[in-house]
């Protein structure tokens, strides 16, 4: 085997030769017989080879790579056996360890009969452009890895309408091959009649609109899962519009919850009314026989008013008293029923004006004061729920007051994360025993002789708080005299305050 300037280069337009050396194209020749292997500057210098060795088959197995070689031969049987052309990229190892990509193409002369086989062809490095299409890949690898980690769906669009790109999860929900998508028509995965419905908006975003939207799309297992999807337009460098990406974000379980939640809301707005309902029917239907009976006891007074008989009259006393009891009791319970809703339309309360016209309307014994404090505020609300909670309270503290002569002071605070209301008496207190039943139906902190009760009081004040979003709790009052109830209360905004206060909904009590 010898090395030689092909023949052929001698004799190519000096224009052209010189054409293809500044852009690196390198000349080759393989002459079979006499076995000569001809080739040019470039070829040498893209080979790494001193200029007086000898280009042959050995050198070109030490420049190969190994994984590479089996293919380079195969093309090179190939080419002589008559396929008479060949292309094939290989890598090639350089003496201080540097690999390149070398592509080579080239073509088989047979010549006439008798004349030796020739090959010649070109070959040029390509190292950047594989460097360029592996950096890409990885691009590519990162951005499906991406796309395959957004909980949803994604999908790339050309101008042209044509899939570019597809997540996994997208893949999932066509239940297809990812090669029987990628390169396709739009309207080929989405039908005919489906894509001309929807072209209008595919054309909006490709003009720069975002288009978003919900749908429920079945899956291939049957499920019905819900997704929020916009159409983004993808611009390039220059502001161009090269495609728009489908992005699908999966909100079945937002739903789920949404659904749960009003199936909820209606089971309480259903109990509620059971409640209500309830109670209006036991108060009406008990309040006629109660009736009966204190006509019954009113007329057995008159008969038996000139009796004599102590006994009697103590009887029909008690009598009456426990008839009463029961009457306030059925008007109890129907307002713990109804306690949360609104009454009246919001409006601003000054609620030191109201507590001072709690204290004139319960009218107190002459020893006990109801003190309005200048603490107290003027606030956005629904005035009879407010009214209703300090009525019940104060009247609690005086009625269960000790003594005939006391006080009851109404301020407020900050506290609580807003507004707090607080009842403070300087009466007895609550014993301890009683702490954990102050706030249950029908329960009362101790009997006190004279003084009657439903024991729902307390009851209504803390559903009523509740229903207002706040909460209501107790302590001793200062110096560890009397008590104090504190209740938060949220004030509406003076501008936007909605016409009703919401549905009731019981929350745990804080501590």
């Amino acid at each position: 085997m010898t090395a030689c300037v092909s023949a052929h280069t001698a004799t190519m337009d000096p224009d052209l030769q010189a054409l293809l050396q500044d852009t690196g194209v390198g000349i080759w020749r393989f002459e079979a017989d006499p076995r000569r292997f001809c080739f040019d500057d470039t070829c040498r210098a893209m080979f790494d080879v001193d200029a007086d060795a000898s280009f042959g088959p050995e050198l070109i197995r030490q420049r190969i790579h190994p994984e590479d070689q089996p293919g380079y031969w195969a093309a090179i049987r190939r080419a002589m056996a008559g396929e008479a052309s060949f292309s094939i990229e290989y890598r090639i190892l350089r003496r201080d360890g540097a690999i390149r990509w070398i592509s080579a193409r080239g073509r088989v002369h047979p010549g006439q009969p008798g004349e030796a086989v020739v090959v010649q062809g070109v070959c040029f490095d390509i190292s950047e452009r594989r460097q360029l299409e592996d950096s890409l890949h990885a691009t590519e690898l990162r951005l499906q890895a991406l796309a395959d980690s957004f909980p949803g769906l994604f999908c790339y669009m050309d101008r042209n309408y044509v899939v570019r790109f597809l997540s996994d999860r997208y893949i999932e929900h066509l239940g297809t091959d990812r090669r029987e998508l990628i390169g396709r028509p739009l309207a080929e995965l989405t039908g005919a009649a489906r894509f001309r419905e929807q072209r209008p908006i595919y054309d909006a975003v490709l003009a720069g609109k975002v288009h978003s939207f919900e749908d429920a799309r079945r899956m291939p297992d049957g499920e019905l899962r819900h997704y929020a999807i916009s159409y983004q337009p993808d611009r390039g460098a220059s502001g161009e519009v090269r495609g728009f990406m489908a992005i699908g974000l999966d909100i079945t379980d937002l739903r789920r919850v949404e659904q749960a939640l009003q199936e909820r809301t209606r089971e309480l707005s259903r109990s509620n009314h059971d409640l209500e309902q309830f109670a209006y029917a036991a108060s009406h239907d008990l309040k006629a026989p109660l009736r009966a009976i204190e006509a019954l006891v009113a007329w057995l007074r008159e008969d038996l008013a000139s009796h004599d008989s102590r006994q009697v009259q103590e009887t029909l006393a008690q009598l009456a008293q426990r008839s009463s009891r029961l009457h306030q009791l059925l008007d109890d319970l129907l307002a713990y029923a109804r306690a949360g809703h609104a009454t009246s339309e919001a409006s601003e309360v000054d609620s030191r004006q109201l507590v001072a016209d709690i204290g004139l309307l319960l009218a107190p014994p002459p020893g006990m004061r109801v003190e309005a404090d200048a603490s107290l505020p003027v606030l956005r609300t629904w005035r009879a729920p407010l009214e209703q909670v300090l009525r019940n309270l104060v009247n609690n503290a005086i009625k269960h007051h000790p003594r005939r002569e006391g006080l009851v002071r109404v301020y407020a605070e900050r506290g609580d994360g807003g507004l707090v209301f607080a009842v403070e008496d300087d009466g007895a207190g609550i014993p301890t025993e009683f702490a954990d039943k102050v706030f249950l139906m029908f329960q009362t902190a101790g009997r006190r002789e004279g003084v009657e009760g439903s024991g729902m009081g307390l009851a209504i004040v803390k559903r009523i708080v509740e229903g207002q979003g706040g909460r209501i709790w107790f302590g001793p009052g200062r110096d560890g005299r009397g008590t104090v109830f504190r209740f938060s209360w949220k004030p509406l905004p003076a501008a936007s305050a909605p016409r009703e206060p919401r549905n009731l909904h019981p929350l745990p009590a804080a501590g």
